[in-house]
């Protein structure tokens, strides 16, 4: 009888001692982010969670109370698992959870496996946390790992402890850590040089501000114009992955969380800025706290095994139009430079001027410049065309200092572009700012412009909206060569780009129907293209058209003065109602009609080389020539008059094998017999055609 009672109790008091034990144990959480260390880690990786147990916290390897063991070595289990985004891609952040013993204290440390690997010492610094017996859960926070390489100037643990972050901590803001590798192809066409460092080459970021959600106004870090937001190199050791890695953090306002971030990374030496080509604009939703985006390749391209090869790129620019007006003058000592991707820009200049400098051809002009390169084939080379305008003669021919002499009239001041084949390879002859001679007005010339404009995206704008009767409108000019033909030159010489016209056009509203109306004379000696933005405000504050950036036509406004029939000037032009453009985009412009032209590549190899005769003949005005090649061939395709003046440049550069269709617009010419020719290495032929009008 007493054993049939002994026996429950025995059972009550062990159930009661297992229960106890159980919750005995202790859940350890840790989370771990790797944007703090000088390399490019991957969610495959292995890092673990290696340190001792025990009572302690010095016995290793220990067996821990949910089977899992720490040690200083591989036998630890304690591996973290990266978070994987939404799409499963990897992340920054790690985490693992784990169960200890209340009475145990538990000394760790965290061990990279990829670090180890890359030479950059898997462990992190000392000295180790310990986690001290107690009661309760733990959940350490966001640690970020702290190695014992040097990244951004520092290493080992830092002074602010265990739950140290890259950034400054703000209360009404929230921090995005931006990271990019720059190894790939992408940054090397675009010019990135290992060796070159800020303020001659700039890493950064550029995005689309957002409209907030409190007020409406345009905010956030980021501008598709200006690279606001600079990273910086993670190592400065030449010989580390870091030296090629760039990060920085953003400031975001705490109200635009959960709104969408469109950006990019960009390439920036002097005024010229090297984009993420091929790849859609990179998006992220503003989180509600400080985050890391885990890194991305330039342009998302990893670094390849191909090797680079050996060519020679020949650029050919026409200068007759300049020369003709009188604001190029080799005998004055003025010279003509191309600048780009390839060469390091205006660096160029002085670290290796005879891959940038332009020679005229004897008797005529033509300039040209072969530049030997050696590049990977299948990358795209930014560019564009430079006077030097000798600042003494000019002054003493002129009377006044020269202007900026960067081509900003072609496609609207964005920047040349050509793929590197290898080989010997011709960009074709160029205009420079895509002024032909038959875009030049001569002296005497005068056309009266009329502009015409609606304010309504301007009424809206919440950061500064404008205010009829209070705000003046006018324009600001994008070319600074033809701004200065029209005797515009900028106030301060340190912003030659800087062109406002407040003295001498104000678009004003007088009968009160919201229609802004005013007209500015052009005079020659110029050329037809005006290059604008229209602005609103004051002198000391002002808000332009936005437009695109030197990647995209539409960086400003283009519109071509159109020609009499006899190739004269009308005494005033009309321009199209327009509407004021602040929304980030690409401004309306127009093609030159004396180069724009649309060609045809057909998939049929031709037996021999052929000039097909053009159709309709005679036209208006249009038509089309039709023309095949054997070989790939450097290859030219002119109209001239029967004076034997080129009016237009149809093809002129290298083309494949294949039979070609080209349309020709003929709007701004006379009418009259046309005669064109193609021209290769190894061949030419004549034809003619009428225009008719």
């Amino acid at each position: 009888m007493i054993k049939k009672i002994l026996f429950p109790a025995c059972l009550l008091i062990c159930g009661m001692f297992f229960i106890t034990e159980a919750q005995a144990q202790r859940t350890v959480t840790m989370r771990l982010n790797m944007a703090s260390v000088p390399d490019t880690t991957i969610g495959m990786g292995l890092i673990e969670v290696r340190g001792a147990g025990g009572a302690g916290g010095n016995v290793a390897p220990d067996t821990l109370v949910d089977g899992n063991i720490i040690a200083w070595g591989a036998e630890s289990t304690l591996e973290l698992v990266n978070e994987k985004g939404a799409d499963g891609q990897d992340s920054d952040y790690w985490n693992i959870t784990f169960q200890i013993a209340e009475g145990d204290s538990l000394q760790h440390k965290f061990y990279s496996q990829q670090l180890q690997d890359a030479g950059l010492n898997g462990w992190e610094a000392d000295p180790n946390p310990f986690i001290v017996p107690g009661e309760g859960d733990v959940d350490l926070g966001l640690h970020f790992f702290q190695g014992q390489a040097n990244w951004h100037g520092a290493s080992g643990r830092r002074d602010e402890g265990y739950n140290w972050m890259p950034w400054e901590a703000k209360t009404d803001s929230i921090a995005v850590w931006y990271r990019v590798a720059m190894f790939g192809s992408e940054a090397t066409g675009d010019g990135y040089d290992p060796m070159m460092n800020a303020p001659d080459q700039i890493v950064g970021v550029r995005g689309g501000p957002m409209v907030d959600a409190n007020d409406s106004t345009l905010v956030g870090p980021l501008d598709w114009g200006d690279t606001k937001v600079v990273l910086n190199r993670e190592s400065m050791e030449d010989n580390a992955a870091g030296y090629n890695i760039y990060s920085g953090v953003a400031y975001y306002p705490a109200s635009l969380a959960g709104m969408e971030q469109q950006y990019k990374f960009v390439l920036g030496h002097g005024e010229s800025v090297g984009w993420e080509d091929g790849i859609d604009n990179r998006t992220f939703s503003v989180p509600s706290a400080d985050t890391t985006l885990h890194w991305v390749y330039f342009g998302n391209t990893a670094p390849t095994s191909r090797v680079p090869v050996e060519g020679q790129v020949v650029f050919g620019v026409d200068l007759s139009a300049f020369e003709t007006i009188g604001l190029f003058d080799q005998a004055r000592g003025d010279t003509l430079w191309v600048f780009g991707d390839f060469n390091g820009w205006q660096n160029c200049r002085t670290e290796n001027p005879d891959n940038c400098f332009m020679f005229k051809e004897p008797g005529g002009t033509i300039f040209q410049a072969p530049v030997a390169l050696e590049l990977l084939a299948g990358v795209t080379q930014g560019y564009k065309y430079f006077l030097d305008f000798n600042d003494d003669t000019f002054m003493q021919a002129l009377g006044t200092e020269p202007p900026s002499g960067w081509e900003e009239g072609h496609r609207t001041g964005v920047n040349r572009q050509f793929e590197y084949m290898g080989g010997q390879q011709r960009l074709g002859l160029a205009y420079f700012n895509d002024v032909t001679p038959n875009n030049v007005m001569l002296p005497g010339t005068s056309v009266e412009v009329m502009f015409s404009l609606t304010m309504q995206e301007a009424l809206d704008n919440e950061a500064q909206p404008f205010v009829p009767g209070t705000d003046s409108v006018s324009i600001h000019l994008g070319d600074p060569i033809w701004a200065f033909s029209q005797g515009v030159e900028a106030a301060d010489r340190t912003m030659l780009h800087t062109l406002p016209l407040w003295d001498t056009l104000l678009l004003t509203d007088d009968d009160g129907d919201g229609t802004y109306t005013g007209s500015y004379t052009v005079n020659g000696p110029s050329y037809n293209i005006m290059t604008y933005r229209y602005m609103y405000g004051n002198r000391s504050t002002s808000v332009q058209e936005t437009g695109t950036d030197t990647r995209e036509p539409g960086r400003n406004r283009v519109h071509f003065i159109p020609q009499n029939s006899d190739g004269s000037y009308p005494a005033t032009y009309e321009l199209p109602m327009h509407t004021f453009k602040l929304t980030p985009g690409p401004l309306p412009h127009e093609e030159n009609p004396h180069i724009s032209t649309s060609i045809e590549q057909s998939t049929e190899l031709p037996e021999e080389i052929w000039l097909g005769s053009n159709y309709p003949n005679p036209f208006n005005p249009t038509t089309v020539i039709e023309f095949g090649l054997t070989r790939q061939a450097n290859t030219q395709l002119h109209v001239y008059d029967l004076l034997g003046r080129r009016v237009a440049t149809l093809v002129d550069g290298t083309l494949q094998a294949a039979n070609y269709s080209v349309t020709f617009d003929a709007s701004q010419l006379a009418s009259g017999v046309y005669i064109y020719r193609l021209q290769t290495p190894d061949y030419s032929v004549t034809k003619r055609m009428t225009l008719v009008k």
